[in-house]
């Protein structure tokens, strides 16, 4: 007989249909930061993007005892994030360039959505690997990968030198390679993509 083991072994979805704040908090964590970067890959609007993302968990919560697995919650925070970015786009769309956007995201919705969906994914799973790294690296490294910045931006925004900024960013790269092997290599190259695409 095969045991199929728990996917979230620290997350009940009985705790969740429940109300309890423990289970809300760890969607909350596991899920917020890629929202906003999947609704700021659609919006291109940062601001905008974490309110739609704080909006999307305060309709997941008024909906917390309908669902029956984290696979439901994960769908519904796409979901929902997705269509408000559409909402957000066509209450937008006064100039050219926002007319333009709408069109894009309109007319390709389903294949640009799904490419922006996988990106999200990938940087998700990145991003819990960042966790792992100490302070002064994390920094460094969520300003490179979730938020997409240069060197001199992150060296600007954290008041250190260039050269500090490397040296952090090839010392999170030797400890997560240390921790993780190989296939975190691959994720981070995913990422980069993903990022600058």
């Amino acid at each position: 007989m095969t045991i199929v083991q728990n996917p979230h072994p620290e997350f009940s979805i009985t705790a969740f249909q429940q109300g309890q704040q423990r289970a809300f908090t760890y969607v909350f964590n596991h899920y917020y930061t890629a929202l906003r970067f999947f609704a700021t890959r659609i919006i291109q609007n940062v601001s905008a993007a974490e309110d739609i993302a704080q909006e999307t968990f305060i309709k997941l919560w008024e909906k917390h005892a309908g669902f029956h697995s984290p696979e439901a919650i994960k769908a519904f925070l796409y979901i929902t994030t997705r269509n408000a970015c559409f909402n957000f786009i066509k209450r937008a769309q006064t100039g050219a360039k926002n007319q333009k956007m709408w069109a894009r995201v309109w007319d390709e919705s389903e294949d640009y959505v799904l490419n922006q969906l996988t990106h999200t994914e990938v940087v998700r799973e990145v991003y819990t690997v960042l966790e792992m790294l100490p302070p002064e690296c994390r920094k460094v490294m969520r300003y490179y990968f979730i938020e997409g910045k240069e060197n001199q931006e992150i060296a600007n925004i954290l008041n250190i030198s260039i050269h500090t900024v490397k040296n952090q960013k090839a010392r999170a790269i030797y400890l997560i390679r240390k921790k993780l092997g190989n296939r975190s290599l691959v994720l981070i190259a995913l990422a980069m993509l993903a990022m600058r695409n």
